[in-house]
């Protein structure tokens, strides 16, 4: 894949389409010095990297609902039988199920970072055209969270287990756009580039206007069309709950609750708070209100995929659960009773004879039409797991969980009786909030769990949880 750092070398390499949330036209193969010569192509240059992470194969569907759940264990098709040889083909790398997937969000990724870093380094050189006061530093500040958010996606990817072996080389971390051959670092040193990003970004996006109220038809006029629905940009609490979420998967469990409690407490201007759990998913089953950061999809062809992709009728070869119980186990019905909107039919899930299948990302019926075709990539729930696993103390801890849950209709958990049991507790959470959106593979991964829920081996190595560097980096000379 060595087209990875050199593609961009005197022209920047942006996609086709646009969404509807920003006012701006990408365009594709502009030469860098016409691209970067006023405030639009800054904007464009931005706009490109947002549109590719909304792709099918990126957060679209394989890194949230798809290729990356399916390792979770979330999805089971009757129609579909796998064999034994079959299931342990999803944690063997590199397999003909896995390597498509696993080259792709390499390539992918680093696609974007080189964009990002072309970016950033011409906003350094050239930033003086962009002219709308405050707009330098927000468009550096994204680009900037935007860049830790996919390296630490990949260090979760292709990292260790952080906690069992932090000095493994990891991934190359580059900065700057050139021909330099990449080292593959430590993962603690990746990290610790990422934190030193992210808190640059923190400080750029201080001023960040947060421009989110729900419900909202758009019809503010009177805001710039860039500094809209902020909750679709890397805003200034995306980048503090993407510290809190970095630090927990460092360990350093005082900067994680840090950061996760500074989103919780965020206030509005008025003293209300900047995000709140919702109560009722009828019409608002993405979490409106929850939402720290989200990507946008193509209206044209979401909709319809999800129709596609979630309804039994199909018989996908995954992101369908064809057998019911398997829905009960996950969302623990004898125990914690049907009562929680997370899994009720209608709200949920739609479940029938044939098994079940996820509403999240139904299109009718929203209550906003701001919220159609968003793609959650990190909200508010987290920041309360992230502290309920930080905290000591046990009552706290099951009373920090029983604030999500009592949002989501279910009784309040008593105190822990010891870690094994709080642990167990927050991974249970885990698997029913964040079901379709990818993060339970990287709860697994980051405690080196051996074993989970429906998991088809025994003993999870980290070779099972860790994706390989492609082959043709090392053999091209890229990485070393």
């Amino acid at each position: 894949m060595k087209r990875l750092y050199y593609i961009l070398l005197g022209l920047t390499t942006l996609f086709c389409s646009c969404n509807d949330w920003l006012d701006v036209t990408p365009k594709t193969n502009v030469e860098e010095k016409d691209l970067f010569k006023n405030e639009q192509g800054f904007k464009e240059a931005l706009t490109g990297v947002y549109i590719k992470m909304s792709t099918t194969q990126l957060y679209g569907r394989e890194m949230t609902y798809g290729f990356i759940d399916q390792l979770a264990q979330r999805y089971f098709n009757n129609e579909n039988l796998e064999t034994d040889y079959d299931k342990i083909t999803w944690y063997t790398y590199p397999s003909t199920r896995t390597q498509t997937y696993y080259e792709t969000f390499w390539s992918s990724d680093y696609n974007l970072i080189a964009n990002l870093n072309n970016l950033i380094d011409n906003i350094d050189k050239r930033g003086d055209v962009i002219h709308t006061a405050g707009y330098k530093d927000i468009i550096k500040g994204e680009a900037l969270g935007l860049r830790s958010f996919l390296y630490f996606d990949l260090l979760r990817m292709f990292g260790p287990i952080y906690k069992d072996n932090a000095s493994s080389p990891s991934i190359p971390y580059r900065t700057h756009l050139n021909r330099d051959v990449a080292k593959l670092l430590p993962a603690s040193v990746v990290a610790d580039s990422i934190v030193k990003s992210l808190k640059q970004a923190e400080t750029l996006l201080e001023n960040d206007p947060m421009n989110i109220a729900f419900p909202s038809y758009d019809d503010d006029s009177s805001t710039d069309p860039f500094l809209k629905h902020r909750f679709n940009r890397m805003n200034k609490y995306a980048v503090k709950a993407e510290l809190a979420r970095v630090y927990m998967w460092m360990g350093d469990k005082v900067n994680a609750a840090k950061y996760a409690q500074e989103v919780i407490d965020a206030k509005k201007a008025d003293g209300s708070k900047r995000f709140a759990l919702i109560t009722d998913n009828a019409q608002d089953k993405v979490g409106s209100t929850e939402l720290l950061f989200a990507v946008n999809m193509d209206s044209q062809t979401f909709p319809s995929r999800v129709k596609s992709e979630f309804m039994i009728a199909m018989w996908n070869k995954y992101i369908i659960l064809g057998d019911g119980n398997r829905l009960d186990k996950i969302f623990d019905t004898t125990v914690d009773g049907q009562n929680d909107m997370r899994y009720k039919d209608g709200a949920g899930f739609a479940i029938g004879s044939n098994g079940a299948y996820m509403l999240k990302y139904t299109q009718s019926g929203l209550y906003s039409p701001v919220l159609q075709n968003t793609m959650p990539l990190i909200r508010l729930p987290e920041m309360y797991y992230i502290l309920a696993e930080c905290t000591d103390d046990l009552a706290e801890s099951a009373d920090l969980l029983s604030i999500v849950r009592g949002a989501r209709g279910l009784e309040d958990l008593q105190p822990f009786a010891n870690e094994s049991e709080k642990l167990y507790n927050i991974e249970k959470e885990y698997r029913k909030e964040f079901y379709g959106e990818g993060q339970l593979w990287f709860f697994y991964k980051r405690h080196g769990y051996k074993t989970f829920q429906f998991c088809p081996i025994m003993n999870m190595t980290e070779a099972r949880y860790r994706f390989p560097i492609p082959d043709d980096e090392t053999v091209l000379g890229n990485v070393n």
